[in-house]
């Protein structure tokens, strides 16, 4: 992956500011730069898969007129021709006064994430060395580790962005997110159990896989193998911090955010500022330094802020484009969740860290005071649905009878009504907050970084069945 030099940076900026500079005012208008590399390596029995995804460079620029918004894009070779394109797009549009556009103080940023092990300067060997002991690893600790998969990716994305509010941005983020499987074998029973490793930085966010993890991992798995299908019924359940952030991504996340809210594909819309939730329950979508989906400033030159999705139990802001909070009226609740897959893709409103808020409780205190129910531990998929509902699986989990953990179950479906779950909701727990990063798609694409996650929360009001 080769850097973007100080000076093709200057001269990137210069032209970048040229392009606005050269629009009336009394148009609305702003252009973003995007480089983007990545590297994927996929390892199982069958072998090793490299994907490198060489650097992409690229401007889109766009214009909004007081109805709607256009767009031109272009590699980064063609920023003549987009200066000519934009000329010409300038003399066929028409200043309306249909939607006022929401506007946005001037801010100046240059950030850039540090990595104390720069993968970009890695050779490919180094990288697939560590992947392969790792493989190896998870081989040796027991023989009924029958084969691995093993999924790694490094990716790093430059952004500059300038418009004509006078705003000059450039944020420049190393990610890193590797997902970790042994497929075990017993009694002619097979199952796995996985692992996410995930952080912005360098290759040092690997550190986190030692052998203890990875003994722990194939331990799991091993049980999940021999573990029996869970109950089926409504009854109490706890959901571990990857299970709670899925619902606080893919229910709220997705559910609230301003486009599907405009567009009347949401029940949230009716619940605006209204009790969704128990008190004790806040949901929230914010910048963490380090978290995989962590951004400075979105795709619209909007800073990354604290956007309180449930606060208390009451459903308190959407997540918004500029074009979302225009049309809506919602001029204060910009927070920075305007995104782009790339210079090529278009903009929705997206989440970037969706959380659970730590409570007040002990998980001990919240399994101890427990007559029976289900702990549902590590999600493994769901849907979102728009309609207020809940479909989301577990790997696995336990039985809780008397106060205490018992049997461990796996294939577990949490389905119902999202408020009249999240309403019975009478525990959360401590912190910290556990986080799973990962590329999260809108519809069948737009792929970008989020991270979901959360604390154990307990509800008496959840049904579950073998999934």
């Amino acid at each position: 992956m080769i850097d973007v030099r100080f000076e093709d940076r200057e001269n990137i900026i210069q032209n970048m500011q040229e392009i606005v500079n050269s629009i009336p005012s009394k148009y609305y208008s702003d252009i973003l730069f995007d480089t983007t590399s990545s590297l994927t390596v996929s390892k199982s029995r069958s072998g090793e898969k490299v994907n490198a995804n060489l650097k992409t460079r690229g401007f889109v620029f766009r214009i909004y007129n007081g109805e709607r918004y256009y767009e031109l894009s272009t590699a980064a070779t063609g920023i003549s021709k987009l200066k000519e394109n934009v000329a010409k797009l300038l003399s066929n549009i028409e200043k309306k006064s249909t939607i006022e556009l929401v506007s946005y103080p001037k801010h100046e940023i240059d950030r850039d994430v540090p990595m104390n092990i720069d993968f970009t300067q890695m050779a490919l060997s180094d990288k697939l060395s560590k992947i392969n002991n790792v493989y190896d690893t998870l081989k040796k600790i027991d023989d009924r580790v029958q084969n691995s998969v093993i999924r790694y990716q490094d990716s790093i994305q430059e952004r500059i962005f300038v418009n004509t509010e006078g705003s000059i941005l450039r944020q420049k983020i190393p990610r890193i997110s590797t997902y970790l499987a042994p497929l075990v074998k017993v009694d002619g029973r097979s199952d796995s159990d996985y692992h996410f490793v995930s952080g912005q930085g360098g290759f040092e966010v690997l550190n986190a896989i030692n052998h203890a993890l990875l003994s722990d991992l194939v331990k799991s798995s091993i049980e999940l193998a021999q573990a029996p299908l869970p109950p089926t019924g409504k009854m109490p359940v706890v959901l571990d911090p990857s299970v709670s952030g899925f619902l606080s991504h893919a229910v709220f996340g997705h559910g609230v955010q301003g486009d599907a809210i405009y567009e009347e594909r949401s029940v949230w819309k009716n619940h605006y500022q209204k009790q969704v939730a128990s008190e004790i329950l806040s949901i929230t979508d914010k910048p963490i330094d380090g978290i995989y989906g962590n951004y400075f400033f979105d795709d619209e030159g909007v800073l990354c802020q604290k956007t309180p999705l449930i606060e208390k139990g009451i459903l308190k802001n959407f997540l918004h484009s500029r074009m979302t909070a225009s049309l809506l009226g919602m001029e204060g609740d910009l927070h920075g969740n305007g995104r782009r897959q790339s210079f090529m893709h278009p903009i929705f409103p997206r989440n970037s860290n969706t959380f659970i808020e730590p409570g007040d409780y002990d998980i001990d205190e919240i399994i101890s005071e427990m007559e029976y129910g289900l702990l549902l531990v590590k999600a493994s998929h769901g849907l979102e649905d728009f309609d207020g509902s809940i479909h989301c699986n577990s790997k696995s989990g336990y039985v809780i009878e008397n106060g205490e953990i018992k049997d461990r179950v796996k294939g577990i479906s949490l389905s119902g009504d999202a408020i009249n779950m999240l309403m019975a909701v009478d525990a959360v727990s401590k912190g910290p907050v556990d986080f799973i990063g990962m590329n999260s798609r809108k519809g069948l694409n737009e792929m970008v970084p989020i991270s979901f996650g959360g604390v154990y929360i307990r509800s008496t009001n959840g049904f579950v069945s073998p999934g």
